[in-house]
């Protein structure tokens, strides 16, 4: 946050304590002015909580995980306590044309669930429960750490994301994509159903037999587009008998990048879908060695299956890289294997990653390019860095069994997801933001005449000029028939919200 925009966080606390009033900018530009009286006459009419700056407790409800984004200070924030209260705050927004943003886990990568107008707070609907025959009843902010704590060391799984704080809410809307996926489906591929609150304060079950087109696009078309869910229900997969296997390599240096990133991606292109793998370059810090030296590789994942047939997989990259710097190769039940691929909360930072699907293998060239760039990092420290991640968590016969209009998810027929990621401290000076920004770039760039334009609409970034195109593909205008259907008015808005006329 800049020292402008802290100034501008403390007047609007400032205002809120002297009973003044707030002011917050709409999409279209335009400043709405919100009276101390409307605010204390929301208050009144939720059961949950009304937060404005200088109250305790706002910053840290308003702030989101990506601190980028920190800049959108929004003028109230409102933790609801069940459906009544987001029907009133939808209600209370359009009466006094203020924008409105839907939040769960607060991860959205390219900062869609921040407004200058009242974030919708959907924290306190979280409860997680499984039933013994594996249907899951989970709120609308429910996360990862949720659902790992209502499901570990039992019988029954819902495939979802790595990091323990993000929503699966979110998750679920965009697709679902995790070290589970392959051999087990999407999150969204498991959805039975969703409670909706509509644009205009109805409550209705999305399912199959009930409302099935927003249904069908609540299932990737993106959070905060149709609707406020406040609760999915999901059928589970049963989890996994006997032993695993799990595996770690890595390596340093450009020449081992190189050869795991070509040969990995050589894997996951006829892999069974009971091998995962997931695989990153990072520039550090360099030293007598120079830069091509200064680089950490690694990858890891798992194998549904016995030691042999997974060594018998792993071969071609364990021959084509040099000797792991370490190798750890385990056998184990599910429930010591799966907590291993979840990352507990970071401190806040600021990333801004763009991802690109591929279907077919890269050119060695190409690869060789992407480690160039990484070696040729603006920054190497431990806060403010490049990564490069080969993801193998798409394609396969399972995520492919479900036809790419099936569902809004529709990168079906994939074999990776490639992910250029850069990461700084917050307040990192903008000139080096830029560069971050311009080495991503630069890297898309050289993935993208051997990619199809597609792009995970859960990894957004308001740097993607055709989102709608890469988020969606041929189901875009589906999507957009349905948006016009559940938000006319365009209640649900933002930098990258589809709208309902093109």
């Amino acid at each position: 946050m800049s020292t402008i925009d802290r100034r501008t966080f403390l007047f609007a606390g400032a205002l809120a304590a002297a009973g003044v009033g707030l002011a917050a900018c709409t999409p279209d530009g335009d400043w709405v002015r919100l009276e101390a009286s409307a605010i204390e006459a929301l208050r009144r009419r939720v059961e949950g909580t009304v937060l404005v700056p200088g109250d305790s407790g706002f910053t840290n409800a308003w702030m989101p995980r990506n601190g980028r984004f920190a800049d959108a200070v929004p003028q109230l924030v409102v933790r609801v306590a069940g459906d009544a209260d987001v029907a009133t705050c939808l209600a209370w927004c359009r009466e006094h044309g203020l924008p409105i943003a839907v939040r769960g886990g607060g991860h959205n990568y390219a900062g869609l669930s921040t407004t200058t107008g009242l974030v919708l707070d959907l924290s306190r609907l979280s409860s997680v429960r499984v039933g013994p025959d594996g249907r899951m009843t989970v709120g609308g902010a429910a996360t990862n750490a949720d659902v790992l704590d209502a499901t570990r060391d039992g019988s029954w799984l819902l495939p979802g994301g790595t990091c323990l704080s993000v929503g699966v809410g979110g998750l679920v809307l965009g697709g679902g994509i995790g070290y589970h996926s392959r051999w087990a489906g999407l999150t969204s591929d498991h959805l039975h159903s969703a409670r909706v609150v509509t644009a205009n304060g109805d409550v209705v079950i999305a399912s199959a037999d009930e409302h099935p087109d927003l249904f069908w696009a609540l299932r990737g078309g993106t959070g905060g587009t149709f609707g406020v869910c406040t609760e999915f229900r999901f059928d589970a997969v049963p989890v996994p008998r006997g032993e695993i296997v799990y595996y770690r390599f890595a390596w340093t240096g450009a020449d081992a990048a190189l050869a795991m990133l070509v040969a990995l991606d050589r894997i996951h292109q006829t892999a069974p879908p009971e091998f995962v793998a997931s695989a990153g370059i990072q520039a550090t810090p360099v030293d007598d060695d120079g830069p091509d030296a200064a680089m950490d590789v690694f990858v890891r994942g798992q194998y549904l299956g016995g030691e042999d047939d997974f060594l018998a997989i792993i071969a071609p990259l364990l021959e084509a890289t040099p000797p792991p710097l370490s190798r750890d190769i385990r056998v184990e039940p599910f429930w010591e294997v799966a907590p291993r691929f979840t990352n507990p909360e970071s401190e806040n930072h600021s990333w801004g990653d763009i991802s690109r699907y591929a279907d077919a293998p890269l050119p060695e060239a190409a690869l060789q390019h992407v480690v160039e760039l990484t070696a040729d990092a603006p920054s190497r420290t431990p806060t403010t860095n490049v990564q490069f991640w080969m993801i193998g968590w798409v394609g396969g016969a399972v995520m492919d069994s479900v036809g790419r209009t099936e569902t809004a998810y529709v990168h079906r027929g994939m074999t990776e997801l490639l992910r250029p990621t850069p990461v700084w401290a917050n307040l990192t000076d903008a000139a080096l933001v830029a560069d971050l920004e311009a080495w991503t770039s630069a890297v898309i760039d050289v993935l993208d005449p051997h990619t199809p334009r597609e792009s995970y609409q859960n990894f957004p970034n308001l740097a993607v000029e055709d989102w709608p195109e890469q988020y969606f593909a041929e189901n875009l205008g589906r999507l957009r028939a349905v948006k016009a259907e559940w938000d006319p008015d365009g209640i649900f808005t933002s930098a990258q919200g589809l709208s309902g006329n093109g």
